[in-house]
């Protein structure tokens, strides 16, 4: 395995601390998405597919990711089971934001995942990516281009007595995503462009 970097694939990744969360993250309770997904082959299925509902498709060359049109998107990933972890083919990775190639070895993709941690993915470990092409919306069984792109808000902070919610499309359930600090501020809010497309389309998530 002479295209291996022993040191990129076994070093600790250390989670930036500064990372925002929702109000109501716990670390002891939390279940990431790729550990359900590999864990449970039914929620897989539904993952997957609403996946492929929210605009994400699979690249036909793994190798196009490294292409700089590709930096700042978000992209998933299944490993082939060739690589260091001793994951299994088809193993699950919730990727992140893509950073560029290695400087050092264009092999290698660097991306910044949902905690915080940068990362170097060898592409020879790589089995599958998905990226979501962010101007397509799929509605029912036809394919619309559209202007509008998902919408992101800033993770809420400073509790009050005036919480804005949004409905989360994964889980159905309403999720805190502002505090305002009136209600006057809150009616504000809520009748945005930004968040009234979020609430019709569901098409909205978090910044990190």
């Amino acid at each position: 395995m002479e295209n291996v970097k022993h040191e990129l694939q076994i070093y600790e990744r250390v989670p930036d601390f500064n990372t925002k969360h929702r109000p109501d993250f716990n670390p002891r309770r939390y279940v990431s998405i790729q550990e359900r997904v590999n864990s449970d082959p039914d929620f897989e299925i539904y993952y997957i597919n609403k996946l492929i509902d929210d605009g994400w498709y699979k690249l036909d060359n793994i190798q196009s990711i490294l292409s700089d049109e590709m930096k700042g998107r978000h992209f998933k990933y299944r490993l082939n089971g060739t690589g260091l972890s001793d994951a299994k083919k088809g193993t699950f990775r919730s990727g992140g934001m893509i950073i560029g190639k290695n400087k050092t070895d264009e092999k290698y993709l660097m991306y910044k995942a949902y905690n915080g941690c940068m990362f170097p993915l060898q592409l020879s470990d790589v089995f599958e990516i998905y990226i979501k092409n962010p101007n397509v919306k799929l509605e029912g069984s036809k394919k619309e281009v559209i202007i509008k792109n998902t919408v992101y808000f800033k993770s809420p902070e400073g509790v009050t007595d005036f919480p804005v919610y949004l409905k989360s499309r994964m889980t159905g359930e309403n999720i805190v995503i502002h505090y305002a600090k009136s209600n006057y501020h809150r009616n504000r809010f809520v009748s945005s462009k930004k968040y009234e497309y979020a609430s019709r389309t569901g098409d909205w998530g978090f910044e990190y």
